[in-house]
């Protein structure tokens, strides 16, 4: 859940811009390389997003890059950034950044450069068991700030579990993702990701694309915890099922051939971190119910249900979410985005 609002996302935002850039106290040490000497203008802990290695790229064990080894045995690794340097050296200044592997077994320093994006094509995880039956498919989400990629501080810009889930589905493709954080089924707000004008709540984002989603082969739609959270506006639970019913024949309408799938919101917990499976908001109705009464709607209308509660069992669960959730409530860290992604790609090549 996150309580969106133009100014708090341009300062999110900037935040991570800074961070990012390594606008922060720094330290200044010398160290000697083999051929140069290396300067570290600064190190400091970054926003977490996931990288993988571009095929020419050296790994270092230390940050002055004095010692380096082969990156074959992790050319597959997906890697999450954890600091970033600047570094001088060559006369030149370059940017490097620690990086742990998903595993959490490795950890390296790498130079920015040698790091690309995980949509990239030439990154390739397609599980065995997709085949070729995705390649190319066009894949959409609508929803909230959980296929949106926000930590519930942060944006992990462009390794949201939908983008996780059509590297391992090998679609070739990029998600075409109109999630945006806070969005709720009842609704008609627009809101403001930097300054860009967006359709936030679901009617008025089905509605803003409409044109993409008449050349989508697979649509996903996750969201409602936000009409959950109290004081959202979005009242009963009646309420609520009938406009995501409503939103839901809109996009089937549109594009009669797509495959659409309903997510059930994942698991929410409490401050105090109890579950929030049997806790009643104050239109009264529990988390639980919630979750229930979106299935049997998907289910009505011939949609297929996603429950990462039972595709992903050990994933999220009581005794971890303090670790799996950034804010420990609702919000996937980056790592766990991907699992999620890779879930669901296995739950789907398998159908």
């Amino acid at each position: 859940m996150f309580w969106f609002s133009k100014h708090k996302v341009i300062l999110a935002i900037m935040a991570s811009f800074l961070i990012a850039g390594g606008t922060f106290f720094a330290t200044s040490r010398v160290a000697d390389t083999s051929s140069q000497e290396v300067k570290v203008v600064y190190n400091t802990p970054a926003i977490t997003h996931a990288y993988a290695l571009r095929k020419s790229a050296i790994l270092y064990n230390n940050v002055a890059l004095t010692q380096s080894l082969s990156n074959k045995p992790f050319l597959k690794d997906a890697w999450y950034r954890t600091h970033t340097a600047k570094l001088i050296f060559n006369g030149k200044s370059q940017l490097a950044y620690q990086v742990t592997n998903a595993s959490g077994r490795n950890t390296f320093w790498v130079l920015r450069s040698q790091l690309k994006s995980i949509n990239s094509k030439s990154y390739n995880l397609k599980l065995a068991s997709a085949g070729n039956r995705f390649y190319h498919k066009k894949i959409g989400f609508f929803g909230d700030s959980i296929p949106a990629g926000w930590d519930g501080y942060h944006y992990y810009l462009n390794n949201s579990y939908p983008d996780w889930l059509a590297k391992y589905l090998g679609t070739g493709n990029r998600v075409e993702n109109f999630a945006v954080p806070h969005a709720k089924i009842v609704g008609h707000r627009f809101a403001y990701i930097g300054t860009t004008r967006v359709a936030q709540d679901l009617p008025v984002a089905i509605k803003a694309h409409l044109n993409e989603i008449k050349n989508m082969n697979m649509i996903f739609v996750h969201i409602g915890t936000n009409d959950y959270t109290n004081n959202s506006g979005s009242g009963n639970l009646h309420n609520v099922i009938r406009h995501l019913r409503r939103d839901v024949m809109a996009i089937k309408m549109t594009n009669p051939r797509a495959k659409i799938y309903g997510v059930l919101p994942l698991t929410r917990f409490a401050p105090d971190g109890e579950s929030r499976q049997n806790m009643f908001n104050m239109y009264g109705y529990s988390f639980g119910q919630l979750r229930s009464a979106e299935a049997k709607m998907y289910r009505q209308l011939g949609i297929s249900v996603v429950n990462f509660d039972r595709i992903a069992p050990d994933v999220i669960t009581e005794q971890n979410h303090d670790v799996v959730y950034e804010d420990h409530e609702i919000h996937p860290t980056p790592q766990v985005a991907q699992k999620l992604g890779y879930y669901l790609a296995k739950y789907l090549a398998t159908k």
